[in-house]
């Protein structure tokens, strides 16, 4: 493939979203392209950006509002229409060869800008269900790439499972046994990984505390409670009297998530689209708790992409949460052939490997560019 090849990414907002853009960023800068990024106006991931050097644009984006107030509908309007202009300026001056959307909502516009300007949109989804953002630009894309097989797939002809792409901190495989010794933990005993995402999960925590208390003795625990939330779970295992248990290590964030997953035999997490991707890659038992509130019951979705294969237990926060958690650790605890059997059933899903996930995507773009070269140089671009 020929260098100076351009690539638009809309992207940004959740890391779910942003990660595979950006990923893709670096994949494609290694084959010579140039990328500049969409985002929303002070998203979170300017900062990534910044430190990669790579340029971006901000959109005065907002959500698609849930509610029925006009007022709220208008303001989605005006933002949407100026949005969508800047968008067809960036087109005519950046000319890039490709645009693609990963999902948060500044996908839309640039995806329909896109198409107006003749230029070929690619969409990646690493959710099970489509998002909105994703859903409306694949009406135009020309390839739609997948981190998990979807629910209702609109764009199947159009479609290729390549996975979600994770940080390449992965590629190590930390010994188990070394691990739990950087940890404190010991070498021997059932050890359970517990977190909620970077902002932690209140009725997570509150939950795996009360199974805690249960099993007290007979596994250990490292337990990411999130920033806003250590005071409290710290407070909650005092309260529990497991505060000076040497079996639970309690943390408000840690970045080695490597060690962390290498010490335990299972993983208890949400199910959103990274650490679905993560466990796909570690071949990790896990207790997947899918966060009710999430966008289009996502991470349900999720979720059951991995159980109804038998490669993780899910489990609903119903009223009954704290008794299923405890007995579904137990389970595994005592029963170590289940553990076995769902790392076996990875290999049942189907699912790529999410280090390879980024190269899978720049492929898609340049098999796409060279399509679009043999029908001649100025077929890629609009006026």
């Amino acid at each position: 493939m020929t260098g100076n090849k351009r690539a638009l990414i809309a992207s940004g907002g959740t890391g779910g979203h942003f990660y595979p853009g950006f990923a893709l960023a670096q994949e494609l800068r290694s084959r010579g392209w140039q990328t500049v990024f969409l985002v929303k106006k002070e998203d979170i991931a300017r900062p990534a950006l910044e430190d990669a050097d790579f340029p971006y644009t901000e959109l005065d984006m907002v959500a698609l509002p849930r509610s029925l107030n006009p007022l709220a509908h208008a303001a989605f309007a005006f933002k949407f229409i100026s949005s969508l202009l800047l968008a067809r300026r960036i087109m005519k001056d950046y000319r890039p060869d490709a645009v693609v959307g990963t999902g948060s909502y500044v996908a839309f516009p640039a995806a329909l800008a896109a198409r107006l300007a003749g230029v070929p949109v690619y969409i990646h989804e690493s959710n099970a269900k489509f998002g909105l953002g994703n859903y409306l630009a694949g009406f135009f894309c020309t390839k739609a790439a997948l981190g998990l097989p979807a629910q209702g797939d609109s764009f199947v002809s159009r479609s290729a499972l390549t996975g979600t792409p994770i940080r390449e901190a992965f590629a190590a495989r930390p010994d188990r046994g070394a691990a739990r010794k950087a940890l404190g933990l010991d070498a021997d005993k059932f050890t359970a990984l517990v977190f909620g995402g970077s902002q932690g999960a209140r009725r997570l925590n509150s939950a795996f505390i009360h199974a805690a208390k249960e099993l007290k003795g007979d596994m250990q625990a490292v337990h990411i409670s999130g920033r806003r939330n250590f005071e409290a779970v710290h407070a909650a295992y005092s309260e529990a009297g497991l505060e000076n248990d040497p079996g639970i290590k309690l943390f408000d964030y840690r970045e080695d998530m490597p060690l962390l997953y290498a010490a335990a035999d299972v993983v208890i997490a949400r199910s959103g689209a990274s650490t679905v991707a993560e466990l796909v890659h570690l071949r990790k038992p896990s207790i997947l708790v899918p966060l009710p509130s999430s966008a289009g019951g996502h991470q349900k979705a999720n979720a059951i992409a991995l159980a109804s294969r038998g490669a993780a237990v899910c489990l609903d926060e119903s009223p009954d949460f704290d008794a299923e958690l405890a007995a579904a650790l137990r389970t595994l605890m005592e029963e170590p052939e289940k553990t076995d059997g769902i790392t076996a059933n990875f290999g049942r899903t189907g699912i790529p490997d999410g280090l390879k996930a980024a190269a899978a995507l720049a492929d898609i773009l340049e098999q796409g560019c060279s399509k679009n070269e043999s029908r001649g140089p100025d077929q890629n671009h609009g006026n």
